[in-house]
């Protein structure tokens, strides 16, 4: 891939790069995969106190990067199946939510949460 020559100052770090889909990620690595315990508490006190009724089994939390590179958490929320129709505004504000926990634990990673209900789970609108 070649790209423009790069003016100004040059910074030196120790780099991870993989390509996927014709898109080079680039980051540090300790950037990248470490998540701290009082990250992964506060993230799983917060889904547990706000999705417990609607069948909030756990999640599982990673490090990743978005599209453009940027680091980010992604938070994948896993449910049990109840027997009532959960209603889909119990996710509304919940991004804003952790990210504004996770800002005050100094985590500058964008949680990015993906829900994954059981395949009979019933949403009302």
């Amino acid at each position: 891939m070649n790209r423009p020559p790069r003016s100004g100052p040059v910074f030196h770090f120790t780099l991870r790069v993989a390509q996927f889909g014709g898109v080079d990620y680039i980051g540090s690595m300790a950037q990248e995969h470490d998540i701290s315990s009082k990250v992964e508490q506060t993230v799983e006190r917060l889904l547990r106190d706000r999705l417990e009724t609607s069948g909030f089994e756990g999640a599982d939390i990673r490090s990743d990067r978005d599209l453009e590179g940027d680091p980010i958490l992604v938070v994948d929320v896993k449910y049990r199946f109840v027997d009532r129709p959960i209603s889909s505004k119990v996710t509304f504000g919940l991004t804003t939510e952790l990210r504004k926990a996770l800002m005050a634990l100094g985590e500058s990673r964008f949680p990015q949460v993906r829900h994954h209900f059981n395949e009979q789970q019933k949403i009302a609108s």
